[in-house]
């Protein structure tokens, strides 16, 4: 199984993450700096926007696939070193 980390889970890091699962054997962990994921959709843009909500939904089938993990409150360079993420994984964006 190939496994990759994508750090950051604003909307760049959701479509990598939605691409990558595309391929068979594939683990995704989403590492967040934030608490919560989505960036700016969550933390920048008006939530009455109907096309933040539909984006949301999609990130939302992301993060319930079985392959995909979410690590909030984790900054790379603080709780995880680039070493480290190199070392554990096959792919880091």
């Amino acid at each position: 199984m190939a496994r990759f980390a994508v750090v950051g889970t604003g909307p760049a890091g959701f479509y990598v993450a939605r691409e990558l699962v595309k391929h068979e054997d594939v683990q995704v962990d989403l590492i967040e700096r934030l608490p919560a994921p989505y960036g700016l959709v969550r933390y920048g843009v008006a939530p009455d926007h109907a096309q933040v909500k539909g984006v949301t939904r999609l990130f939302d089938r992301v993060l319930d696939l079985p392959c995909v993990r979410f690590f909030g409150n984790v900054a790379v360079g603080r709780d995880l070193s680039h070493d480290e993420l190199a070392a554990r994984y096959h792919g880091v964006v």
